[in-house]
């Protein structure tokens, strides 16, 4: 059995966002509430004291639509991650529209004993204007990986070097890992993180090969348009584009080295260069995780 505190991120008390782990008995209504962060209990009214080993039904109001939630409970069956839109309930009693974000959280040995789930506050519903503006416009960010070489005879970005920020952390990690082969994760507590938190992201190295975000910090957020927390790479699109980006995360467990690979978002009206740094971290010696920091810089 894994304990959950080996699974638990620190940061994720300082993310912006409500997240939720749970037990994963097939039958949902056995589920009971084990994690909540204060982003939970600023949204809901509960705390801790209040929710923990209650059922996640809690949140369910006789508004919310539970066929929305038996459709996805039949996808979750199948070890993937989903995202849907949901009615819930606070504490005193109003509703809120939110997004969820739910996944099984995955040990180093692909085995999920426990669920993630994340709420992003929907504030008001968009009129269909708006809403034909935003696709009009491109308002969702695409992530493309900068060129493997800079293109001499065009107006495209040349290549970024790396970020002040981005060199002190590859320091960090090159002096906690010592004479060892690779840093441990735990080497990385809040306290030493605090300086970079908002600009990483940390994620499991499955043992099917796979590679879940863990952790996404809240200025990534602001990058890519999305809390990514959860989810399995494989599962975003666009999936040419990002299956590159994988390949940057198997290089680094190949290679068991720090990778410098920055990126380009755009959404047709501008685009973001992106100093990204990628590192290898240790739980049983192997690279079990891997924790990347992101600074961007903006063009119009």
């Amino acid at each position: 059995m894994t304990v959950l505190g080996k699974l638990l991120q620190p940061v994720w008390e300082i993310s912006s966002e409500p997240i939720m782990v749970t037990s994963n008995e097939p039958d949902p209504d056995s589920r009971r509430i084990l994690y909540i962060n204060e982003a939970f209990t600023r949204v809901n009214g509960y705390t801790k004291a209040e929710v923990i080993g209650l059922s996640p039904n809690i949140l369910h109001g006789p508004d919310t639509d539970l066929s929305i939630v038996r459709t996805n409970e039949e996808q979750l069956r199948t070890g993937r991650s989903q995202e849907y839109d949901l009615l819930h309930r606070r504490k005193d009693g109003t509703a809120y529209e939110c997004t969820v974000t739910r996944a099984p959280l995955v040990d180093v040995d692909g085995k999920s004993e426990y669920l993630i789930a994340m709420f992003r506050v929907i504030p008001r519903p968009i009129s269909d204007e708006v809403a034909q503006e935003i696709r009009e416009t491109g308002a969702v960010p695409l992530t493309l990986p900068m060129p493997l070489l800079p293109l001499a005879t065009t107006d495209y970005p040349q290549h970024l070097t790396s970020h002040p920020e981005l060199d002190a952390l590859e320091a960090l990690w090159v002096q906690l890992r010592g004479q060892r082969a690779l840093p441990s994760r735990r080497d990385f507590d809040l306290g030493i993180m605090k300086r970079w938190a908002p600009h990483l992201s940390v994620a499991v190295v499955t043992s099917s090969a796979r590679f879940q975000f863990r952790l996404f910090g809240t200025e990534l957020v602001n990058v890519y348009g999305r809390d990514l927390t959860g989810r399995f790479l494989d599962e975003l699109t666009p999936h040419d584009l990002w299956s590159v980006v994988i390949l940057h995360y198997r290089e680094v467990v190949k290679t068991r080295k720090p990778l410098f690979c920055p990126l380009s978002v755009t959404n047709g009206r501008w685009y973001t260069e992106v100093s990204r740094l990628l590192l290898p971290l240790s739980g049983n010696g192997e690279v079990n995780f891997i924790m990347g920091a992101d600074y961007r810089r903006e063009h119009l």
